[in-house]
């Protein structure tokens, strides 16, 4: 099967499942390429701890709660912050919901991540190759302020 998006119009959605009670993240190879894994990582799966590793350090506290919220709640939600993919900073949005078992416990979230930027800190200001995607006003905003993680909870 060839190649359906040509160049740099490839989609940057990534999809992924966490079940919560194992500890355990699976994801497609294009959320492994955003979190700058390898794809069989993700196929094998791999923890939250070494998810929260890869976000952004300024912005890991908000993530947390962020994550502690949706699963203590069950209502879907929209988070956008920032990776460190090696030399590179990507601000993504992260959208998905927790699911829970008929007790009521949580038991996985899936989910999908989304590209909206990508910053390379390590050019010179001469060279900086800024990559910026079409977005929401909510996501412009957000890679504006830059140190805030920005965080929606939708009703069900």
């Amino acid at each position: 099967m060839g190649d359906t998006y040509p160049g740099s119009r490839r989609p940057q959605h990534g999809y992924f499942t966490w079940d919560i009670a194992e500890d355990s993240i699976w994801g497609d190879a294009t959320f492994a390429g955003i979190l700058g894994l390898d794809p069989a990582t993700a196929d094998n799966g791999f923890s939250m701890l070494r998810y929260m590793e890869i976000v952004h350090p300024d912005d890991r506290e908000q993530v947390v709660r962020a994550t502690q919220i949706a699963v203590l709640t069950g209502q879907p939600y929209m988070v956008i912050c920032r990776l460190c993919r090696g030399k590179d900073i990507l601000t993504i949005r992260n959208r998905g919901t927790c699911f829970r078992y008929r007790d009521g416990l949580p038991s996985m979230a899936t989910g999908m991540l989304e590209i909206i930027a990508v910053e390379h800190p390590h050019l010179s200001a001469a060279n900086q190759q800024s990559t910026t995607l079409p977005r929401s006003r909510a996501a412009k905003d957000a890679v504006k302020q830059r140190s805030q993680v920005r965080m929606e909870f939708m009703d069900r």
